[in-house]
């Protein structure tokens, strides 16, 4: 039996609102212009719906897929159980993991 913490609900969407935002961050790319890289896929959205639905970090999988398509990402890096919990669970971790590049977050 494992004995981990469980991860709330509230921590997850952080985390997946956190990954946008780091990606964002990594690539300078403000919410204007996500909004015209959306738009250039097909997906229509204005900038202060984009804001909102980030900030509450509640999307669909298939809204943040098309967040990373229209960012250029080819690889995600996905946090550990322990990682999440620690600190990458938190409000303020999309800097932490924009600037994350080796095998650990932890480092």
């Amino acid at each position: 039996m494992d004995d981990r913490t469980p991860i709330d609900a509230a921590a997850w969407e952080r985390l997946v609102k956190n990954m946008l935002r780091a990606e964002m961050m990594r690539r300078g790319v403000s919410y204007e212009q996500l909004v015209i890289r959306l738009a250039d896929i097909g997906v229509e959205d204005n900038v202060l719906n984009l804001r909102n639905k980030v900030a509450r970090g509640r999307f669909t999988a298939p809204f943040f897929v098309q967040c990373m398509v229209a960012l250029g990402v080819k690889e995600l890096q996905i946090p550990t159980q322990d990682d999440i919990i620690g600190d990458l669970g938190g409000d303020h971790a999309a800097q932490k993991l924009a600037k994350y590049r080796g095998k650990t977050f932890a480092d």
